[in-house]
């Protein structure tokens, strides 16, 4: 346990030393909040600075029979029944997103400047996530009734404290470093789930840029026989040196993770005892190299290694974002596995209306938790794609077709089980520039067909039990600000 709190220390004292020669004299006629905040009221225009810019999504969809949601089973591999739920979106991290993501989501961000002086800024910053039910009518504000609202981030942010980096920001709060994301699987390479914390960012240092901090974000930790949960404690260490330039258009990324469990003596007794799961210490470590073309395309590169809870996340069908859990969820017994995964996607004209867009990750696991059935000891292995050509109109409206395949492979308790399935999704999309990455709005019109070709680890139905099914839709996406 002292090594852990040793490794903690010392990334905070990485972090403050970067404070410790700040000007105070910029900060000496501070006054309380309350006072400050009534000044700045009366004081002149210059000193305000409000911004309020959001994403949300949401439309109309409807299978060929029945609901278009998918009901999946985890955690066959601890218990005879597992855990069972509906999905609207199967295997979107495997699969690809377009026309495979049937939920209202939203975030809305609202940040104020309250002191701008003397090269010192200041800004609150608020963050509003969350989700709306697309299936009724239901407007309650309840998570089992699909509607979600939740702060996800509220942090004060500061520039011009870090001594000779003025553009640094150093912030407190619940934040995390800026996430790094696979955008047709719709999950993140690089991104730490937090609860609050402190981090520095944009230090400019030898060839790149880091960025540092250290967050909480305790997991609910289940019970051997998924009957119940305990939460227990984790912190984690997160940093990222990125913007190295190795050529003029090629910048290379080097990111990493640390999450430190820290659990009572009274819950490792129980994870002794085999009543409870023990939350293990994980890492993930990586590499992101990214190629931007003179036509605005790109291609980007992504190698990793990660450790135990992240290793099995990072191998999940759905979200395999480098968590230690399923969201706040941890599930199985690890022992100290690893896994290797490599991520390429990216985007490529050819000419002046057609577009290639593709994401594919490979990845092998040994001796991790599978992320479906939870069975301990399992050796992984899987191939995903997606691959959107389109042909693009003059106005930048886009029409084509989305396709996915993926396959998975775990070899758990002597015998090896697979899963495997197909996505088509035939689309026109109104937009208004010409990558699909481009500034949203976005409208989509499309009719997607997914069969599930194996099902041994989430066993996965659809409508009447089927393996396989149509279901057409009309959505936008939209940024504002």
């Amino acid at each position: 346990m002292h090594h852990k709190r040793l490794v903690l220390s010392l990334s905070l004292l990485v972090i403050f030393p970067f404070l410790a020669e700040a000007n105070s004299n910029a900060l000496q006629d501070y006054e309380a909040v309350e006072e400050r905040l009534a000044k700045l009221e009366a004081d002149n225009d210059k000193l305000k600075d409000f911004n309020f810019a959001g994403y949300f999504r949401g439309g109309w969809e409807s299978a060929a029979k029945g609901t278009t949601n998918a009901t999946v089973t985890l955690g066959k591999g601890v218990s005879a029944s597992g855990i069972s739920f509906e999905r609207p979106n199967w295997a979107q991290g495997a699969l690809g997103r377009y026309g495979n993501e049937f939920y209202g989501w939203y975030d809305l961000i609202l940040s104020q400047r309250f002191y701008n002086k003397d090269g010192v800024s200041m800004k609150a910053v608020v963050l509003l996530d969350g989700s709306i039910d697309l299936d009724s009518s239901n407007n309650n504000f309840a998570k089992s009734d699909g509607n979600d609202i939740s702060f996800g981030k509220m942090y004060l942010e500061t520039k011009g404290l870090i001594p000779g980096h003025p553009e640094a920001t150093f912030w407190v709060g619940r934040n995390q470093l800026p996430a790094k994301e696979i955008l047709m699987f719709d999950w993140k390479y690089a991104y730490t789930a937090e609860g609050g914390g402190a981090g520095i960012q944009n230090v400019r240092m030898g060839p790149g840029a880091l960025d540092l901090a250290v967050g909480r974000n305790d997991y609910k930790v289940f019970k051997t026989d998924l009957s119940g949960s305990t939460s227990v404690a984790t912190n984690t260490v997160q940093m990222r040196y990125h913007d190295i330039r190795l050529t003029p258009d090629i910048t290379l990324g080097l990111l990493g993770d640390y999450a430190i469990a820290n659990a009572s003596d009274s819950q490792k007794k129980r994870a002794a005892a085999g009543e409870i799961f023990t939350l293990k210490d994980a890492f993930m470590a990586g590499a992101a190299f990214r190629k931007t073309e003179a036509d605005s395309g790109f291609n980007e590169l992504v190698l990793q290694v990660a450790s135990n809870g992240m290793a099995t996340n990072m191998s999940r069908l759905h979200g395999a974002n480098p968590y230690l859990g399923h969201s706040d969820n941890y599930f199985g017994e690890q022992s100290g596995g690893l896994l290797y995964r490599a991520v390429t996607q990216g985007e490529n004209f050819i000419g002046d209306h057609f577009g290639l867009v593709h994401a594919i990750a490979l990845g092998k696991a040994s001796d991790i938790v599978d992320p479906e059935t939870f069975a301990p000891h399992s050796d992984l292995t899987f191939f995903r794609s997606a691959l959107r050509p389109a042909y693009i109109w003059e106005n930048n409206n886009q029409t084509g077709v989305e396709l996915g395949y993926f396959n998975q492979k775990s070899k758990q308790f002597g015998k090896t089980l697979s899963e495997s399935g197909v996505k088509t999704t035939f689309f026109h999309t109104i937009r208004f520039e010409k990558s699909s990455f481009g500034l949203l709005p976005e409208i989509r019109f499309y009719a997607t067909w997914l069969k599930a070709l194996d099902n041994q680890l989430d066993n996965v139905a659809f409508a009447d039990n089927k393996d396989d099914q149509w279901k057409f839709g009309i959505s936008a996406n939209v940024i504002f600000f």
